[in-house]
Formats: structure tokens, sequence, C-alpha cells
């Protein structure tokens, strides 16, 4: 097989890390300078054997439009503000522009959380036009809510989306595409309700063409509001192949965040193995 096949490619590279571990006793290399790398070798066995292919991916964006305080803003290095929903409408304008220049049959449905319902207000389209247009003309909306219940999504994701099928037997021919759903939400005293029983939430946790993407954007002073609380719960879509970010009003990192969300799942590390550093280390 050659380097490109995505079967070679992966066993080849995990043989590598091992064998880098098991030098012999002689090598110093062996304990201070590849911490962790029996573990990230375990653990990148231990993930379903799956295709490494940029095959399409059908992203749905779940964007909360509410928002606790509106005059708590983002502030960028030339002093200009934006309102919460502003600012996640300016990185999903990045985002999006961006995954489809890396790969234009990119489709991209939107999903609005409203105070206690979630609306389907975009069905997949690969026209970026159509889906910016659509999350510009969005409005911020009060959280009444104490909590916000996340089976009106499901129940969404259910009637309009469908997952292609993971086969054992076919499992390193590449799926037509993959669904992504990537929850952005901004509220610091709503606690999302995700119930662990809930039957469509299992079956999704389950899908190997299926992930969960996260993003949490709260206030600063969380020990004001329910952040923790908040974040908690998030973990509760998290299947063990999602990234999860939070961030407070902060531009820089909220850009850097929605950056890291461009990778594809099928070729992406899972997140505690990310390294984002550059250059060589001591």
């Amino acid at each position: 097989m050659s380097s490109s096949d995505p079967i070679s490619f992966n066993v080849i590279n995990e043989i590598r890390l091992i064998i880098i571990y098991y030098r012999e006793p002689s090598s110093p290399k062996n304990t201070d300078d590849y911490p962790g790398l029996r573990e990230q070798a375990i653990a990148n066995f231990q993930k379903p054997n799956l295709p490494n292919i940029n095959v399409p991916e059908r992203i749905i964006i779940c964007l909360d439009v509410c928002c606790d305080n509106q005059d708590s803003l983002y502030r960028l290095g030339d002093g200009t503000t934006f309102t919460p929903l502003n600012m996640l409408k300016r990185v999903l304008d990045f985002f999006i522009h961006s995954k489809h220049t890396i790969n234009k049959r990119t489709e991209f449905a939107l999903i609005i959380l409203k105070d206690a319902s979630a609306f389907l207000v975009q069905n997949f389209t690969n026209n970026v036009r159509d889906i910016i247009h659509t999350i510009d003309f969005l409005n911020a909306e009060d959280s009444v809510s104490e909590t916000f219940d996340f089976k009106h999504v499901f129940d969404i994701v259910k009637q309009e989306v469908e997952i292609p099928e993971y086969k054992q037997s076919e499992c390193m021919i590449p799926p037509p595409y993959i669904v992504r759903m990537i929850v952005l939400y901004a509220r610091s005293k709503c606690v999302p309700f995700i119930a662990q029983e809930d039957s469509y939430l299992t079956f999704l946790k389950i899908q190997m063409y299926f992930y969960i993407d996260i993003l949490f954007a709260h206030e600063d002073e969380c020990n004001l509001f329910q952040c923790e609380e908040i974040y908690d719960a998030l973990q509760n879509l998290d299947n063990g192949y999602s990234y999860v970010f939070e961030v407070s009003r902060n531009a820089a990192k909220i850009h850097e965040s929605i950056a890291k969300l461009l990778a594809h799942p099928l070729q992406r590390l899972l997140q505690k193995n990310t390294d984002y550093g550059f250059g060589t280390r001591c």
C-alpha cells in the first residue's frame, strides 16, 4: 500500500509511536523526551477504525441567540466592540468561508436556540451566501428560562438529518459524508437539560459518522453566574470524540477556538492529544 493509503498511514504512524517508546533502555528518550507517548498510542489504537479521509461534511450549526447581558461586549485590539451574538456571527462567517474553501462540498444547516425552544431555519446547503445571509438576519433575544431542554434539538435532528450507517465489514470504505453538529451556547444563567436516558441521544452517541462539538461563550465573572454548571451539563453531549471549548469575553480566544473546530472529525486527534504548539521543544 502507498503512504497515502488511509489504512497504512494510520497503522504506520501508530507503529512508529510504539517503536519510539519501546527503544532500548539505554536510550534517554524512553521517558524524558516522550512523556505519555505510550498512553497516546494506546488511546489512538482504541479509536474506531475509520477512513482517515476528508469526505464532505454536513455541519449543523446550533446557534444560541439568547444572552444574559447584551451590554457585555467583546473588544478587538483596535477597540471595535461586538455584542455576544454579533461576535458569534463574526466567527461563524470565518468558519463557514474557511470550511467551504477547504472542501466546497461542505454543507451547512442552521438550528437556532431561542429561550425555551429550537427551530430549524436553514436546511443543508453548500451555498455560502445563503447560510451567511440567514445568520446575519438573526436578532438577539433575552434569556428568561432557567433551563433549556436539548430534546428540542434532538427532535429536529431526528426528523431532518440522515446519518450514514457504519458497517464494521466496510469500515475503511469512506462514507458519502459525515454529520457534525456544532453547538454555540451563549447563556451563563440558563443550565441546559440533556437527559442521558434520551433514546435518540443514546443513538446519536453510538453513530460513528455523527459528531457533536461545543463552543460555550460565557460571561467573565463566572462566580456571579452558573458557568460551571452549564459547562458540566454540556459535557453530557460528548461521546468521547467531541471537541469542547469554553471562552469568556475574550475576542482572541473565541477566534482561536473556532479555528480549532476546522479540523475534520475523521482526520483529527482526540482533543486530549492535540498540541497546537510550534517549533521544537527542549
